[in-house]
């Protein structure tokens, strides 16, 4: 455990400065949504994401991946989840 001292010696750097302050967001930084995507910092809007969420259920069931009775237990869990989530 490191411990600063009070004395200022050459060569000795004192404690990092922390900000306490939060810097403010632009308005549209955390628009309810969108999704930003990890590494590429490109904002997706959320009708494309559902498309792409339903799209990609669809297709498991298409090629056979998962049954339909367990896609359609997803979907009605997922509606059921954004439906209380947006109370």
């Amino acid at each position: 455990m490191a411990t600063t001292s009070t004395g200022s010696a050459a060569g000795r750097k004192g404690p990092a400065t922390v900000r306490t302050e939060e810097t403010p967001n632009p308005a549209g930084d955390h628009a309810p949504g969108g999704y930003v995507l990890p590494f590429v910092h490109a904002r997706i809007p959320a009708p494309l994401v559902q498309i792409g969420f339903w799209g990609g259920l669809a297709g498991t069931v298409a090629f056979g991946v998962i049954d339909l009775p367990l896609a359609a237990l997803v979907g009605v869990g997922v509606v059921v989840a954004r439906h209380r989530r947006c109370r």
